[in-house]
């Protein structure tokens, strides 16, 4: 039996397949007067969101609102998002193919990451893919809305990217995993249409926040964007490997080749295709 306020506000909606604005009143009443949610009143949100499929631009405000302070202001690790949340937010989000479902669970997952203070890598990377198949395909809730040509990244990617991988938090923004690293190489070597003029500049400077972290554990993780990239001998292995993946130099990974000191990959060992190829 559902006893908790907000899941008994939901019920009669989840029950009519559709929410109407005196019930959408009286859940932001609900929540402004107690500000609090508990897992039944979670579920039942997920519930309404995925018999409305984010239809309804006033439920998504709010399902978005309570469900972002949910995870992110309450319990012990405030701000935090952590494994077992993270688990818990894959099983509501993904709709099946490894995708969000609607838009309206797309922003709610953008906003938890973006905000996080720290993200599960799995999550993170379940974010950055909707992304990655965005650009791809042309297809998806993050290409919905707009005319999204396939292996393009336009400026709705490269701004959304940008949230995921908290750039506007500069120094402060958490660190990127060696999985979001490989997807960004992945739409760089694919997304060969007409980009972004953004995409390079962000594609190099998340590279290299990424090798920053890797090599400096417990540092800041933002290096000036101008900051050459220091290669430890994994490193230079991996990133060798990811340049020369399909034999061509992408636009993006030249602007990242530009910042390391060819003496430094004489001193690890790149090979010769490297030159040739550029």
């Amino acid at each position: 039996m559902v006893t908790s306020p907000i899941a008994v506000l939901i019920q009669p909606a989840l029950e009519r397949g559709a929410i109407d604005p005196q019930e959408i009143e009286a859940l932001q009443q609900q929540w402004q007067q107690h500000n609090a949610l508990d897992s039944a009143d979670a579920d039942a949100l997920f519930a309404l969101q995925g018999v409305l499929a984010g239809r309804n631009t006033a439920f998504n405000a709010v399902f978005e609102e309570m469900l972002t302070a949910y995870i992110l202001d309450g319990g012990e690790h405030k701000g935090n998002i952590t494994n077992e949340q993270g688990a818990w937010i894959l099983s509501m989000l993904d709709g099946g193919e490894g995708l969000v479902a609607n838009a309206a669970e797309l922003e709610l997952l953008v906003k938890l990451v973006e905000r996080a203070e720290s993200v599960p890598a799995s999550l993170a990377t379940f974010a950055l893919h909707q992304i990655q198949h965005a650009a791809m395909t042309g297809e998806g809730p993050a290409a919905k809305g707009r005319i999204h040509f396939s292996r393009v990244i336009d400026v709705k990617d490269v701004a959304t990217i940008a949230r995921l991988l908290q750039v506007a938090k500069g120094n402060r923004r958490r660190i990127i995993s060696r999985a979001e690293a490989e997807i960004l190489f992945d739409m760089a070597e694919a997304c060969t249409g007409t980009n972004d003029p953004a995409w390079d500049s962000l594609f190099v400077e998340a590279i290299q926040a990424h090798l920053f972290a890797a090599n400096n554990p417990g540092l800041s993780n933002g290096p000036s964007p101008a900051r050459p990239v220091v290669l430890g001998p994994r490193d230079s292995a991996w990133l060798q490997s990811r340049i020369q993946h399909d034999g061509h130099v992408s636009r993006a990974e030249r602007a990242l080749l530009a910042l390391i000191d060819p003496r430094q990959m004489a001193a690890t060992n790149w090979s010769a295709p490297i030159g040739q190829m550029l």
